[in-house]
């Protein structure tokens, strides 16, 4: 229809225009054709808007979605807020060759690593058709988390192609929407604690242990907002590390251990930086209530409560004196000196604090 009227309209023009006519003419109707061409393929290059985040129809210009093609992401279940992780796109279609694909995220940032792919409009997409290998290629981006916790999403399709530059055969499948918790950085609390049946005032020395601290909240009901366990070195030394806090929020740190009184700080105290340094046995005033028990010139938690329910009574005597009567050894609670052996020596240290009504001290 194009070089007809242009053959139409030159036998009405004089001679002297024909030749530049002429040539204008075949010009334009090549490139017509060219364009009629390519069309054939679409674009090279990907196009983004084609995900879930944004599309109901997909890379329809390639078929109807099929199970044929399977496209996964893959990448860690949770990223630190602001922090770099990456992920893959695996697009898999036995008897294809070429790929190419679409990643969106709601609220991170995404970022091209394989060769031959890009970021577009925030999107990850390909520059040409992907060579697959045995029907299968795993293409690999990099996600940004925002600079706020919660939960964001990954969208992808992925698209298997022939390679021959005709639509006819290339199929496509979404990507299963990937979340993707965004976290807080871990913070490290560095904690001195003493128990006081493990340790030694005279060689100032700690039989070293495992102790679980936990955060809460300084309103009430002091919710807990994060736990965790390390072991308490010989001088009493431990670094704890806890995820979902945050820094400049105040928090009671609570000291527990399998057979001593849980023992909770005076006041609530915050991380700097992801960091925080506390200890408790410098002055009985570090615990809320002062409830601290006095070896040397070092303040302990109170040893005996075996059964952690908060007081030290005569139900923690009676389980250290069946374990002793028992001959009771090994790694067990009611060995409140940790000498391998539960004896008189546990019952007297337990006795005397039930003599005292020790019990934990609270909000």
């Amino acid at each position: 229809m194009c070089l007809t009227n242009w053959v139409l309209n030159l036998n009405f023009r004089s001679m002297s225009k024909n030749n530049t006519l002429i040539r204008l003419g075949l010009a334009v109707c090549i490139l017509a054709f060219l364009t009629i061409s390519v069309s054939t393929y679409g674009d090279e290059g990907g196009r983004t808007g084609r995900t879930r985040k944004t599309s109901t129809s997909g890379c329809s210009c390639h078929g109807s979605a099929v199970s044929g093609v399977t496209s996964v992401i893959n990448g860690p279940t949770s990223v630190v807020k602001g922090q770099t992780a990456q992920f893959s796109l695996v697009i898999t279609r036995s008897g294809l060759t070429g790929a190419g694909l679409d990643v969106a995220t709601r609220r991170g940032t995404l970022a091209a690593v394989t060769s031959g792919t890009r970021l577009q409009s925030g999107e990850i997409t390909h520059n040409n058709n992907l060579p697959m290998t045995a029907g299968s290629i795993t293409i690999l981006f990099n996600y940004t988390a925002p600079a706020t916790a919660g939960v964001d999403t990954l969208w992808a399709d992925g698209l298997a192609s022939n390679s021959d530059g005709n639509e006819s055969g290339d199929q496509w499948n979404w990507a299963v929407n990937r979340n993707v918790n965004i976290i807080e950085p871990s913070s490290t609390l560095n904690l001195t604690a003493l128990i006081e049946g493990l340790y030694n005032p005279g060689t100032n020395t700690l039989v070293s242990d495992t102790a679980t601290i936990y955060l809460r909240n300084t309103t009430s009901p002091y919710a807990i907002v994060s736990s965790s366990k390390a072991i308490l070195n010989s001088s009493g030394v431990g670094a704890f590390t806890f995820t979902g806090v945050s820094n400049g929020v105040p928090y009671y740190i609570v000291l527990t251990h399998r057979n001593a009184i849980e023992t909770w700080s005076a006041a609530g105290n915050s991380f700097t930086a992801n960091s925080m340094t506390y200890n408790f046995t410098t002055s009985s005033s570090q615990a809320y209530g002062s409830n601290l028990q006095l070896l040397g010139t070092r303040w302990t938690a109170f040893s005996g409560d075996v059964n952690q329910d908060g007081v030290i009574d005569g139900t923690d005597a009676g389980l250290i004196d069946n374990d002793a009567f028992n001959f009771g050894s090994g790694y067990i609670s009611t060995d409140l000196n940790y000498d391998d052996i539960v004896d008189a020596t546990d019952a007297s240290l337990a006795d005397n604090n039930a003599y005292n009504f020790v019990g934990s001290v609270r909000p």
